[in-house]
């Protein structure tokens, strides 16, 4: 992974409620295509020992212009990830989905960004990354964002931490 590192915007693992049990992992990676993101997945190391039993490809356009390591060090308040994707049912011709304007104090988001179909024709959901103290915090920043969210969106909450070397 270390030879995606220039190009790497997050990463990390998501975690169960324990903040213990590895649930998944994201990695938001700039890369040229969608075929560059194919080879990044099949050389993901916990991919290729066969850990993953699905991966999402989606383009990211992020809209605060930073990494999470650019992101000013907040105290040992948890950290989750928001994924706000278009749901299930709507499939992959579906019409690009209103998203809503998730307004979020900028020193609790660490990344912030729409998801896009893989040829970035249309926009398909929302990811955020934030710092909170507690699961019903984000919740509470989310507020009716939240609820505009879900209209058109699954909405996942999931506790998530940083990862990788850099």
């Amino acid at each position: 992974m270390d030879r995606f590192a220039d190009g790497m915007i997050a990463r990390g693992p998501t975690l169960a409620a324990d903040r213990a049990t590895w649930t998944g992992s994201v990695h938001i990676v700039d890369l040229p295509s969608a075929e560059a993101a194919h080879r990044f997945v099949e050389r993901e190391p916990y991919n290729c020992a066969g850990l993953y039993e699905e991966h999402l490809i989606r383009r990211f356009d992020n809209l605060l212009g930073r990494t999470m390591w650019e992101f000013p060090e907040a105290p040992d308040e948890p950290r989750f990830l928001v994924i706000a994707h278009a749901q299930a049912e709507a499939g992959e011709n579906a019409p690009a989905v209103p998203l809503p304007d998730v307004s979020l104090p900028r020193d609790c988001l660490i990344v912030h960004g729409e998801l896009l179909s893989p040829d970035g024709a249309r926009r398909v959901g929302v990811v955020l990354a934030l710092h909170a103290p507690t699961r019903q915090a984000v919740d509470t920043l989310l507020g009716s964002g939240r609820a505009r969210l879900d209209e058109h969106l699954d909405v996942q909450v999931l506790d998530w931490e940083f990862g990788g070397r850099r």
